[in-house]
């Protein structure tokens, strides 16, 4: 559990930040726009991450509690 926890935090930045690039890319390649935008989608990353990682945790928290009852 705690394996995929972490492959789908970074799977989820790592994605957003390369999608952040190629959209910069894609919109103007002569500028660094894709510089910006690959910073804003590893931002968003890193905080969707972590809040997915927080509400799976509270899932398997709550998993744990309703099984051992």
């Amino acid at each position: 559990m705690k394996y995929m926890m972490v492959m789908q935090f970074f799977f989820t930045t790592a994605g957003l930040a390369l999608f952040g690039y190629w959209l910069g890319n894609k919109i103007n390649p002569e500028t660094n726009l894709y510089l910006i935008l690959t910073g804003i989608g590893l931002g968003l990353g890193v905080m969707i991450g972590f809040v997915t990682l927080i509400k799976m945790i509270q899932s398997e928290e709550r998993y744990e509690r309703n099984v051992h009852h």
